[in-house]
């Protein structure tokens, strides 16, 4: 493997690789190699050249994980807003206070999303919310991949605010211009909403002219019962049926929560190759329903795993929703077969990043972007060891977030001895407790 003139190898030696690839592959131990923002080597002793070298033994490296849905900026609201459903969450909580939102705000509490993420080992993440340009500025800053994708909403406050969703596309559609392909990690598209937030005909719009620019599109989609009723109450068939009949699927489209499906729906997503960014733990605790998530993978959809906002979860480490999507699927079958651990794994990794149109990640594999975990295994989540497929076990059923050491993202490193490398993690602390309590002023509940 010779080496491009100005390009920087790493042979990362002796680590434990989790591939995450098609056959789940683990090379115990293993080398994996760096060539500024690509693997370029994944597997056993690696003999060529290189320039740089990092002792991983005793280590586990992973492709970083995948958050596939979140609203960053809510980490403002972080535990605010807890035991209420949905539309008391929204109505009565939540947006009486966004609509006091600065600029400044939006980039502290997404600055803060972000540190929380790369150290838990995402590395890429989806977002939908206000301010799009302090979101991008957040991810630039603190190194983390973001496909950032500006919220479109056409209810109260909102219409006053923001304006009517054409000049939100507008806008929309000119920050895509602006920050599209940044530092080769910042990537965009477009957010609806929700169908019951946007009109018909404007999804549909908004749909083409993602489709014109060739950018995602993502939208919340029947997240709640009270969702699939109201809507399938028109007379217009289902959410997603009466979605594909607009073309709103024909495009790279990603539909989050997807817990309300009707017949039908999971043949529109498989063959529009629709991603669904699957959030168990905020559908838990806003008491929204369980997603049909095996009967998703067996229908031939792409799914991911998503956080959500720090409003409805409350974290934002994808740890938690490898352990708990599995678990939930088994509960619902009332069989522990359905969704394996390598499946579960998968989603978050691989699969995941096949839902969010993103085939260059979530695997280690020669050609892919070098966005990496590395894990501890000094501990006693990882023992007993009894075959390489242990490693997965442990991953999903047994290890946590404290146990990342370091992080990279798009070759470069983010995160070394669970410190974060890019930016003061306790100034942003401090500043987004400084916000949080302004806007909790704004509303008494």
């Amino acid at each position: 493997m010779p080496a491009r003139p100005g390009t920087m190898t790493t042979l990362l030696r002796g680590a434990v690789l989790v591939t995450c690839d098609e056959q789940h592959t683990v090379h115990a131990p293993g080398d994996l190699v760096i060539q500024d923002e690509r693997i370029v080597y994944a597997g056993p002793r690696f003999e060529g050249p290189y320039d740089d070298m990092i002792d991983a033994r005793g280590k586990l490296i992973m492709p970083g994980m995948i958050n596939a849905h979140t609203h960053s900026g809510m980490t403002l609201f972080r535990s605010l807003c807890d035991d209420v459903d949905l539309m008391v969450f929204l109505e009565e909580r939540v947006w009486p206070r966004e609509v006091h939102l600065s600029p400044d705000d939006t980039y502290a509490g997404s600055a803060l999303a972000s540190i929380e993420m790369l150290k838990s080992g995402v590395t890429t993440c989806v977002d939908m919310y206000f301010f799009e340009e302090a979101l991008a500025r957040a991810a630039r800053d603190t190194g983390i991949r973001a496909l950032i994708t500006p919220t479109i909403i056409c209810v109260p406050p909102w219409g006053e605010i923001l304006g009517p969703w054409e000049a939100q596309l507008r806008r929309g559609l000119e920050f895509c211009g602006r920050w599209e392909g940044i530092e080769g990690r910042i990537h965009t598209g477009l957010g609806p909403h929700a169908p019951y937030t946007v009109p018909l005909d404007a999804l549909e719009t908004i749909a083409a002219e993602a489709r014109r620019i060739d950018v995602p599109v993502n939208i919340h989609l029947v997240e709640t019962a009270w969702e699939r009723e109201q809507f399938n109450a028109r007379g217009l068939g289902s959410t997603v049926q009466a979605l594909d009949g607009r073309d709103f699927f024909a495009g790279r489209a990603i539909a989050a929560h997807s817990v309300w499906l009707d017949e039908g729906d999971i043949g529109v997503y498989r063959r529009s190759n629709v991603g669904v960014a699957h959030c168990p733990q905020s559908n838990m605790k806003l008491g929204a329903g369980i997603a049909p998530l095996a009967q998703l993978l067996a229908g031939g959809v792409r799914v991911g795993l998503g956080t959500d906002g720090a409003g409805t979860n409350n974290d934002l480490g994808v740890w938690e929703e490898v352990r708990t999507a599995p678990m939930l699927a088994k509960v619902a079958a009332l069989d522990p077969k359905p969704v394996t651990a390598a499946e579960a794994l998968w989603l978050a990794t691989r699969l995941g990043a096949l839902a969010i149109h993103r085939p260059d990640l979530g695997v280690l594999r020669d050609g892919y972007r070098a966005d990496l975990a590395m894990v501890r295994l000094d501990d006693s989540a990882f023992t007993p060891i009894f075959g390489p497929e242990t490693y997965i076990s442990h991953l999903v059923y047994s290890a946590d977030r404290r146990l990342i050491d370091s992080v990279w993202v798009n070759g470069r490193p983010v995160v070394r001895g669970g410190q974060l490398l890019t930016v003061d993690e306790e100034s942003v602390r401090a500043d987004v407790q400084r916000r949080a309590l302004a806007l909790a002023e704004h509303v008494c509940v």
